[in-house]
């Protein structure tokens, strides 16, 4: 059923978007991988590896593997992935920081600084990881702030040092346009998020204003404006390729005895199950709608008059046959009309609406073309 496959849409979409991020994942450590075993064998075999590369070129390549296996045999493993991923990439650049700055040459020269700028290149990957694992805006601000106050103190307390040691501003000035670039990324991350939620805010909120002007509220389907607009659309098309467009009109039974026996609340039952059974029978081409009350339209495009009547014959016997509770079989009347070129979308209306009339005044449970 139609409506029921509508409401497994957010489902499935959040299934595709899980699906989608294992994948990302999945490359994303097959690289991470890759990259470390380049930087690290030639490292082994010249003897240039520093003692931190020693040991955490092993640990993280071997931890690669073990979440790409995870990650492989076991989807649901990619929450705890997502953190070890962040985890990792975060103690692996303080690792490599802390080594520059306490460990390796002195500061300022040349093999210093390239080790330097090439920080400076990845800290960022921190924030993008962040924003991209963390989906609570507060857990990313968090997540980021650590790791800058981490380094922030490592820095300053490595410049300071330096300082007092030599009189030498360079390395103060080097280390606060290093924490000043980071500072400016995760503002700009920040304030990209909240744009970013600004927007699919607005957009929902307008997404949500135009089915609401357009579906009925009571049935979730086409409302009379919805159908109106479809009418002329269709028109244009029929008219610009030359195919044939038709009309159902079909207008339920006796539905005020329904609703004076039984109830409203069984009367719009009564009406959700019709537009079930009509969704089910109709392809996907045509277009369902409440008219207004227990009246429903049917506009089909590429669809003649007998072609028409033929659907409506079936639309008739399964509205007939299906049992509704409380109430059990109900009948509906229909009138089919196909469209005449140089028609108003009103004359086209009325002669369906005549042929429904017809359908009535001969006995009801019946198709009329007219």
């Amino acid at each position: 059923m139609k409506i029921n496959s509508d409401r497994k849409k957010p489902i499935e979409t959040l299934e595709s978007l899980r699906a989608l991020r294992r994948r990302i994942y999945l490359w994303a450590l097959i690289a991470a991988l890759l990259a470390n075993l380049i930087g690290w064998i030639p490292k082994l075999f010249t003897g240039t590896a520093s003692p931190f590369e020693q040991v955490i070129f092993p640990v993280v390549i071997l931890l690669c593997l073990v979440m790409l296996l995870s990650l492989w045999r076991n989807p649901i493993s990619l929450a705890w992935i997502e953190s070890t991923l962040f985890a990792l990439t975060a103690l692996s650049l303080l690792g490599r920081f802390f080594e520059v700055l306490f460990v390796q040459a002195a500061s300022l020269t040349p093999d210093h600084l390239a080790v330097f700028s090439d920080l400076l290149y990845w800290f960022p990957l921190v924030y993008v990881l962040a924003f991209l694992i963390f989906e609570s805006r507060r857990r990313l601000l968090v997540g980021s702030l650590l790791f800058f106050a981490v380094s922030a103190a490592l820095g300053l307390t490595h410049a300071i040092l330096v300082f007092l040691s030599t009189q030498n501003a360079a390395e103060l000035y080097l280390m606060a346009r290093f924490f000043l670039a980071n500072a400016v990324y995760i503002f700009l991350l920040m304030v990209s998020i909240r744009m970013n939620e600004q927007y699919v805010r607005m957009h929902t909120l307008a997404e949500t204003m135009t089915l609401l002007a357009h579906t009925d509220a009571l049935i979730q389907i086409a409302n009379r404006r919805e159908l109106e607009g479809t009418i002329i659309r269709e028109i244009d098309q029929s008219m610009r390729y030359l195919q044939p467009l038709s009309m159902v009109f079909f207008d339920l039974d006796h539905f005020k005895v329904i609703n004076d026996n039984y109830g409203h609340e069984v009367g719009d039952n009564v009406l959700k199950e019709t537009a079930i059974v009509a969704q089910n029978i109709l392809r996907l081409s045509d277009q369902l709608g409440r008219w207004g009350g227990e009246e429903f339209l049917v506009v089909a495009p590429h669809t003649n008059a007998e072609q028409a009547c033929r659907a409506a014959e079936r639309l008739r016997m399964a509205i007939s046959l299906h049992l509704i509770d409380r109430v059990g079989h109900i009948t509906a009347s229909f009138g089919v009309a196909e469209y005449h070129k140089g028609e108003s979308p009103g004359d086209w209306l009325k002669r369906a609406d005549e042929a429904l009339y017809t359908a009535k005044q001969s006995g009801r449970n019946r198709v009329v073309m007219k």
